[in-house]
């Protein structure tokens, strides 16, 4: 496993016409939030490497589109107002999703309760016209160094000169900005609430996980990039465990709490990819994460590239929840 192993399509643009499109049991809102540019490590750097930092520790934009279910309550309210929905999906790389979706797709999830209660979606992207903006999603989605936990500054990814170590920020930044202008579009906030990520996006799910249990109902962790920085969310796991059993407890017995993990594996592979340093594989994790939370969560592995995985995990995260 290497880095390449979760390189994005960075040329491909995205169709945002299923903002406009008519029909599809939705309607979107958006805002745009920024951020400073990251803070640059403080020491450990050359002043090359220092140099070279600089030219990606920018201002980030990002770019959330809410999409609302245009459903009314079972009996027109007095005030002619609509019907807050009790599930919200948060989904991470929001450019891409949107450019995986259709409106056919959109009109069956609004569609497909018989109680009226399809999910809003969150889709949170950056200001760009590609799919992916890879050096922001590199610094959003990637966790600071678990020793390292207490300045949470940005340190330099193994391999690619680019920042790494602000998922800590992002979720501030979800947990502070995000979420309050979702409840005030929504007018308030729903009963349910769940996050999806794919590659370091499923890294960033699973940071959620282990170091803010208690900021989702529903975790969607799709091809998360383990081999990163040596298998450093394996640390995170094995920390998160060393939690006080009453807290762990508290945890597990939430009877909301549900867990799905779908990993990719091709044909070509002829062994499971092995996480270092602990030398364990994708499905050891999968299954020592479901042993522990037993019949909240799930896992399964698809014959398909990693890439595929985004697609296929979106959709089934959308019928699931």
């Amino acid at each position: 496993m290497s880095p390449s192993y979760a390189k994005p399509d960075l040329t491909k643009t995205v169709d945002m016409s299923l903002l406009h499109a008519k029909d599809t049991g939705y309607r979107f809102v958006y805002h745009t939030f920024i951020k400073p540019a990251p803070e640059l490590p403080s020491s450990s750097v050359t002043d090359s490497q220092l140099k070279t930092l600089k030219a990606y520790a920018k201002p980030r934009h990002y770019q959330v589109w809410l999409a609302i279910p245009e459903q009314t309550t079972d009996h027109q309210l007095s005030n002619n107002s609509v019907k807050t929905p009790s599930k919200l999906l948060y989904i991470l790389d929001g450019n891409a999703a949107i450019d995986h979706l259709d409106k056919e797709t959109l009109r069956a999830l609004s569609k497909s309760t018989p109680k009226k209660s399809a999910p809003a979606l969150v889709f949170i992207g950056y200001q760009t016209p590609y799919r992916f903006d890879v050096d922001a999603r590199a610094y959003d989605y990637t966790p600071p160094l678990l020793a390292n936990t207490i300045d949470n500054s940005a340190f330099t990814e193994e391999g690619i000169e680019r920042l790494n170590g602000g998922a800590e920020h992002f979720y501030g930044l979800i947990e502070k900005e995000i979420k309050p202008w979702v409840y005030e579009q929504l007018g308030e906030k729903p009963k349910q609430e769940a996050i999806w990520g794919h590659s370091y996006g499923g890294l960033f799910v699973l940071y959620n996980l282990f170091k803010h249990p208690e900021a989702y109902q529903q975790y969607f962790s799709a091809d998360p990039s383990l081999w990163w920085q040596d298998g450093e969310m394996i640390n995170y796991w094995q920390a998160y465990q060393n939690l006080p059993e009453a807290q762990l407890a508290d945890i597990s017995n939430n009877k909301h709490k549900q867990i799905r993990l779908t990993f990719g594996y091709s044909a070509e592979q002829t062994t499971m990819p092995v996480v270092a340093p602990a030398l364990m594989s994708k499905k050891e994790f999968a299954k020592e994460v479901c042993d522990h939370f037993e019949k909240s969560c799930s896992y399964q592995f698809y014959n398909q590239s990693h890439g595929e995985v985004f697609t296929t995990s979106l959709l089934e995260s959308l019928k699931r929840f």
